[in-house]
């Protein structure tokens, strides 16, 4: 009997362990440092799938505004061979006091680096057209080449249709 009140009552402790810690468990942001071969590398070598390479910062508003539709865009493409990747801009002093507090808060479910250039200028000589202003947002097909180049703040359905235009051009 005392056993089995004991047994009872462990076993609601632990189901009101795993439950609350189910409610208040966040996922772990973890924000990879990417440098200029780095960053060619992860253009180049596709495996296949496409890429779409979002270029913001924490402080700029139009990157913050088009995140939720970045972030819904993975949502749609995970089991599809499309890649969301985020490049942020950053200074790496404001990784913990901008940067992830602003991934946790959109949920972010994508990929990001943390710009580790040895200058800015390295970054913006690997897209020749691009003048530095973002955010941008590029997209490579699945052997790497560029296909889009989209400078400024855009929403879901723009993304998606961009996407699909390059999903349907490599068939």
């Amino acid at each position: 009997m005392i056993k089995t009140k004991l047994l009872s009552g462990l076993l609601i402790v632990l189901i009101s362990i795993t439950t609350l810690s189910g409610q208040k468990a966040s996922k772990k942001i973890f924000v990879e440092d990417i440098d200029k071969a780095k960053l060619q590398k992860l253009i180049k070598n596709r495996k296949g799938k496409v890429l779409l390479l979002n270029i913001w910062a924490s402080w700029c508003a139009p990157c913050k505004k088009e995140f939720p539709d970045l972030v819904k865009l993975a949502e749609k493409y995970k089991k599809a061979k499309v890649e969301i990747i985020g490049l942020s801009v950053d200074d790496r002093e404001d990784l913990h006091t901008e940067v992830i507090p602003f991934l946790e808060k959109n949920n972010v479910n994508f990929k990001i680096y943390l710009q580790n250039f040895k200058k800015i200028e390295e970054l913006i000589e690997i897209f020749p057209q691009w003048q530095g202003a973002i955010p941008l947002t590029v997209i490579f097909d699945s052997k790497g080449n560029q296909q889009k180049f989209i400078i400024g703040m855009r929403d879901f359905a723009f993304f998606d249709n961009a996407i699909q235009e390059v999903l349907n051009s490599s068939k």
